[in-house]
């Protein structure tokens, strides 16, 4: 198997919130195929696993609007022009939860689906503690801050409780581990 031949020029179907993209692709056999695919080519985002000093996952709570459902969301968003992915993590945790990342470690990427063209970035905090300022939340955000156990984090990793499930699995190790010292 081979990448397919990309066909310009790409097309911007819509541009808002969320931005839709049409590719041109020719497949091995010859085919031309057109994909409709969401977000900004080159487009980051990073999220984060933060850890208190009690050994509790500070957690981002907050309905979304896809599956219509309150998950327990890891803080994070997308990566501003000029930051770097671990940067935007630092700030969405404060931003979103109030609390500053003290030792910061990258976990690694991950592509959240097929037709998506945005990188997730995920990093692993400890030893995370509130910060005074309190939230500072964009318009469309609503989110209730709750500190849940590694188990909790695990379950709802497991059970569709959370959309950031691939940074639990990046993580899984060090969590074990972390678990071991409570």
């Amino acid at each position: 198997l081979k990448p397919w031949k990309r066909i310009e020029p790409t097309k911007v179907l819509y541009k808002g919130w969320r931005t839709v993209i049409e590719k041109t692709f020719v497949r091995n056999d010859g085919k031309i195929v057109i994909a409709e695919t969401n977000d900004p080519e080159g487009m980051e985002a990073a999220a984060i696993i933060s850890i208190t000093p009690e050994k509790r996952v500070v957690i981002a709570r907050q309905f979304r609007v896809g599956p219509e459902k309150i998950l327990d969301d890891l803080p994070g968003g997308a990566v501003d022009k000029g930051e770097t992915p671990e940067q935007a993590v630092v700030r969405e945790l404060a931003e979103e939860a109030a609390y500053k990342a003290v030792r910061v470690e990258y976990l690694g990427k991950a592509y959240k689906h097929a037709y998506l063209n945005m990188t997730w970035h995920f990093f692993i905090a400890t030893d995370c503690t509130p910060i005074a300022s309190g939230q500072r939340l964009d318009n469309f955000e609503e989110i209730e801050v709750a500190l849940i156990s590694i188990d909790e984090l695990l379950y709802n990793a497991k059970n569709a409780r959370m959309s950031d499930a691939d940074a639990v699995l990046l993580a899984y190790e060090k969590l074990i581990d972390l678990k071991g010292e409570e």
